[in-house]
């Protein structure tokens, strides 16, 4: 998530406010030492309002690389698509057939 984060249009400081939300350093203790701190990546907690653009990043990123190369355009009315969405839901195709 953070590489695709990293690689979108988002600014700055919301970077550093999704970073915040999705990173913790950690540490593990061996015997009577601690490890050094590592960073760990984690999601966010359920109901955080960060929660629904994260997953319009990701999904924007996801269906950007599922189509980059894809050389059929679909025209449909007058306009040139390859994918449809709603919600939560996606398809992708490269045929008007496909789309059905």
């Amino acid at each position: 998530m953070h590489h695709t984060v990293q690689t979108t249009g988002v600014e700055l400081t919301a970077k550093n406010v999704i970073s915040s939300k999705t990173t913790q350093a950690a540490y593990v203790r061996h015997g009577d030492g601690l490890s050094t701190t590592r960073t760990v990546g984690k999601g966010v907690r359920q109901g955080c309002s960060l929660a629904p653009l994260l997953y319009l990043i990701y999904d924007e990123a996801v269906i950007r690389e599922a189509t980059d190369n894809m050389e059929t355009r679909i025209s449909v009315g007058g306009r040139i698509i390859n994918t449809i969405r709603y919600a939560d839901k996606a398809v992708v195709a490269n045929s008007q057939n496909g789309l059905q």
